[in-house]
């Protein structure tokens, strides 16, 4: 469960479960993710986003391995294992007040810190054909190359956008070190410099009318903000409306985006 990805609203609902006509829109009983990993493990993504307000429930649940659905007059015990990941300092959140400390150290029985990418290069390779594989790229040596130079300040997550970025602008074509250059050093600030494609080189921006460039931006900010239009909207300097028109007109399938293991 990613607990940055939900409203506040639903995150309850989510976790604990809810019954039939507990609030609005309730029309089914549902199961919460500490029920459905009974005997198995939750894995709670990105757990310093979790509102404050619902920090302490967790800690219940956790402490008291038992959970009470939204609505209901009785708890469920929980068995799961629990796994959380995130990208904020805890420590930090803990001194700004907006992580409880009680909870962290709940939660921090074994602690694992993933080196970054850049330290990890023997796995570079791997990584690379498996985010191909999945979406259907083809990297040419020297592309390969330029990639394995890159610093990689996002780590896995930046290499996974950039094969996505390249399905995006180049479907059809294998990347060369020209494409791969401004996929990797451009598309993070959605310009596309024509200074650094080779006009002769195939497959180059200039051989793709306004539109699909205009498509390929939309959809690789798309990617990079997890589907998030409002934010999406905010960086490429128009109205949420106006975004909304255009993934209409593109045909532009956001939950594909987000999930591409679904293609």
């Amino acid at each position: 469960m990613n607990c940055g990805a939900l409203s506040e609203s639903l995150v309850e609902s989510e976790l604990f479960g809810h019954k039939k006509g507990a609030f609005t829109g309730a029309h089914l009983d549902r199961k919460g993710a500490f029920e459905s990993a009974k005997n198995g493990t939750l894995f709670l993504d990105e757990i310093g986003d979790l509102p404050l307000t619902l920090q302490p429930a967790l800690l219940r649940a956790l402490e008291n391995k038992q959970i009470r659905p939204l609505g209901a007059d009785y708890t469920i015990k929980t068995n799961a294992r629990i796994i959380a990941a995130t990208h904020q300092n805890l420590k930090n959140q803990i001194r700004l007040k907006k992580f409880r400390q009680d909870l962290y150290y709940r939660l921090s029985v074994v602690t694992l810190i993933p080196p970054p990418l850049r330290d990890r290069k023997e796995d570079f390779d791997n990584l690379l054909s498996y985010f191909c594989k999945l979406n259907g790229v083809s990297f040419s040596f020297s592309s390969i190359q330029y990639l394995k130079n890159h610093d990689w300040p996002g780590n896995i997550r930046e290499l996974k956008n950039v094969v996505l970025r390249a399905k995006a602008l180049y479907p059809t074509q294998q990347i060369n070190e020209f494409m791969v250059a401004e996929l990797v050093d451009k598309m993070d600030t959605q310009e596309i410099s024509m200074h650094r494609i080779d006009p002769t080189a195939e497959g180059s921006p200039v051989d793709y009318t306004i539109d699909e460039l205009k498509k390929g931006i939309i959809i690789s900010k798309l990617m990079t903000n997890a589907g998030n239009q409002r934010k999406t909207a905010r960086q490429l300097g128009m109205a949420k409306s106006t975004l909304n028109d255009q993934i209409k007109y593109y045909n532009i399938d956001i939950k594909k985006l987000i999930h591409p293991k679904n293609e």
